[in-house]
């Protein structure tokens, strides 16, 4: 399930059980206090933020505010607040859920970007494990498309022969007019640079990053998403090309 469909999903749970704990707690409150009440909302915020993130927090925290004063506070079953106590109750609540949806989105920041560092580890560790396998170069260029969901990668040599596609339609494209820099991977002789929501795009036809040696081989690269490519995304890109490039000495000759 992608972020988005979780945060969706949290999103639905957060709403759906404020109102559902505001009705479950009316036995209660001729017990105790609205504020009392209060921290039963608090809680369930700040688990709907762990889980879900700001935006699932925040709706939680807002209606969670609504229940608590309309199930839970006189008059019942209406939105007016009579009592000073009341009222600083219900503001209480509204303010730590907002603090709660707030850190929610740190964690979910945070557990995203956990994730996207060991997928670039794990990209690295299968490159490397592929090529010391001597799988074939087409596969390895293949799991390197995919990873990075690109449109389309080709190694070729400096005579511009063709060493290996993925997919293999690619093959028979142009080379790129671009050259990629190394440490960015934007085009070295660009003014002007895409960029999606990720980071940076790869030229609109295609990039061609030189890989280093005697008889240098160029990796020609296209985009497969609008998204771009996280600092993280190209800097893994990157060391994966200069592996290709020590595994491929025949290339070379």
């Amino acid at each position: 399930m992608s972020q988005t469909d979780r945060s969706a999903v949290w999103f639905v749970l957060g709403v759906a059980g404020a109102v559902t704990l505001g009705v479950v707690l009316t036995s209660l409150r001729t017990v105790t206090s609205a504020s009392t009440l209060a921290f039963v909302f608090i809680a369930f915020t700040i688990v709907v933020a762990e889980m879900g993130g700001r935006g699932p927090g925040l709706g939680t925290a807002v209606v969670s505010a609504i229940s608590l004063n309309f199930f839970l506070i006189q008059p019942y079953l209406s939105l007016d607040i009579d009592k000073p106590g009341d009222v600083a109750a219900f503001f209480a609540l509204t303010a730590c859920g907002l603090i709660a949806a707030a850190f929610g989105k740190r964690r979910v920041r945070t557990a995203a970007q956990v994730t996207e560092a060991r997928g670039d580890l794990r990209v690295l560790a299968d490159t490397a494990a592929s090529l010391l396998s001597r799988a074939p170069i087409e596969q390895v260029l293949e799991d390197i498309r995919r990873f990075f969901a690109l449109g389309g990668v080709v190694l070729r040599r400096a005579d511009e022969r063709l060493v290996a596609a993925a997919p293999s339609g690619h093959a028979s494209l142009s080379p790129p007019p671009t050259e990629l820099d190394a440490s960015t991977l934007v085009g070295s002789d660009v003014l002007v640079h895409r960029l999606g929501r990720a980071g940076f795009r790869l030229p609109d036809r295609g990039g061609r990053l030189r890989l280093p040696g005697d008889a240098p081989l160029f990796l020609d690269l296209w985009e497969g998403s609008p998204e771009g490519l996280t600092l993280d995304q190209r800097r893994a890109l990157t060391v994966v090309a200069m592996m290709i490039a020590l595994a491929q000495p025949a290339a070379r000759s």
